[in-house]
């Protein structure tokens, strides 16, 4: 069903068009078919270029996880390894693995830490290689029951993980930047839209409320507040 579904949704991100075109649609022209713009090869000038392949794999294989599992994806209960940085569920009381975290987190923040926008790689090896950081920190897991969930990992360069923020608090702006990105993965219905919404809440205002009210946990534990670093790229959203 991909040329009635999937070409018509092609360029729907967040419930809205993006601006960018890839293709033009001609199926009820005399050409009769689909013609890729100069926005589609661009593409490979693209410092996240490079990732698009392992971050694709890595959402077929929440889809293949859950055919295996013989339900719909949309149930696949994802979870989160916090020493092999990687997401894994539970088949028949048995763990198994599916993919990478970093591919499956890279989607909207294209190869860009989530606190500067500096470069990152989710290559292993590479030097650039990106962290996978926890905005609430780990020190209020004790306050923060699912503190390891989908909802509270990025992707962060290793000077702003390891050296600025560290174990700090970042400060509220960076509670609505994950908010942001949370619906982004809601409302463009990824593989983990489902495990999102049963972490956080099953419409915006309780998401919203959800990310709030464990912000004020942690924050009655870590007292220092980590400021908004420099801009070292363009946003991503």
């Amino acid at each position: 069903m991909g040329f009635n579904n999937v070409l018509d949704a092609f360029h729907i991100v967040n419930r809205q068009e993006v601006d960018k075109r890839f293709f033009v649609d001609e199926r009820h022209s005399s050409t009769k078919g689909i013609r890729l713009t100069d926005n589609f090869f661009k593409l490979t000038e693209s410092g996240a270029f490079s990732s698009f392949t392992a971050e694709t794999e890595s959402r077929w294989r929440l889809v293949e996880t859950a055919w295996q599992a013989g339900i719909s994806r949309n149930l696949l209960k994802v979870e989160h390894d916090h020493e092999n940085k990687a997401l894994f569920t539970q088949i028949k009381d048995r763990r198994v693995d599916i993919t990478s975290s970093r591919n499956s987190l890279n989607g909207y923040q294209k190869g860009r830490c989530f606190y500067c926008f500096g470069h990152i790689s989710t290559e292993s090896g590479s030097s650039d290689l990106a962290d996978v950081d926890h905005v609430i920190p780990w020190l209020a897991r004790d306050l923060v029951p699912t503190i390891n969930g989908i909802w509270n990992l990025v992707l962060a360069c290793q000077h702003c993980n390891r050296v600025e923020k560290s174990a700090l608090l970042p400060e509220l702006f960076f509670l609505e930047r994950l908010h942001a990105r949370n619906e982004y993965f809601i409302n463009s219905h990824l593989p983990i839209k489902e495990t999102l919404i049963q972490q956080t809440g099953a419409t915006e205002a309780k998401r919203r409320a959800f990310l709030q009210g464990n912000y004020n946990l942690a924050r009655s534990k870590i007292l220092h507040i980590w400021q908004k670093p420099e801009a070292r790229g363009s946003a991503t959203f």
